[in-house]
């Protein structure tokens, strides 16, 4: 759990501030979140660090490495898609949960879709993916906050990380778009 909360910071510190290492410790990080999620289940909080998050970050790794970073701002049009897709997800990937027995299937896809759109976000290096991540701690606070009155005790851990997260994914944000600004 410690390991799992210093990989996670590590990861968001220095993602906020563009450095391609902070994706080494995003890895890492998966791993140990979704074999905790196992026990859960949170099935959609598994797939997704192991079938989508460690992945991205492998590709993130090598496109960053390659490519210079240009972070950029989203325009209307591309906000408004981004929401009806999420939207869309969420509701399609609920079902999918409930049909396989998960714990929390509405919280559980919820916090899912918006981290799989806030990575992909990350990739196209849109300022704007920080908001979906406060959006994403936000929301996985309330639902360890269920798990954790559910009688899992080592939530309380996942709480504090993802508060921890929900503060860097602020500053992460702000850093971004002070970046994109003077990029532009």
């Amino acid at each position: 759990m410690l390991i799992m909360t210093l990989t996670s910071s590590l990861n968001l510190v220095l993602g906020a501030k563009g450095k391609v290492a902070g994706l080494y410790f995003a890895i890492i990080n998966s791993a140990l979140y979704a074999i905790n999620c196992m026990g859960i289940p949170l099935y959609g909080e598994v797939m997704y660090n192991l079938i989508y998050s460690i992945p991205v970050s492998a590709i993130a790794i090598f496109t960053w490495k390659k490519n210079m970073i240009k972070f950029r701002t989203m325009t209307p049009k591309i906000m408004v898609t981004t929401a009806v897709v999420t939207l869309v997800g969420v509701l399609g990937y609920m079902q999918i949960l409930k049909w396989m027995g998960g714990n929390l299937p509405f919280m559980d896809s919820l916090t899912t879709v918006v981290s799989v759109v806030a990575s992909f976000l990350y990739l196209l290096r849109f300022s704007e993916q920080w908001a979906m991540w406060a959006i994403v701690n936000a929301l996985s606070i309330v639902m360890w906050i269920m798990v954790f009155m559910q009688g899992d005790s080592s939530a309380l851990l996942i709480i504090i990380m993802k508060t921890i997260n929900f503060i860097n994914s602020t500053y992460g944000f702000l850093n971004w778009r002070k970046i994109a600004k003077e990029t532009a």
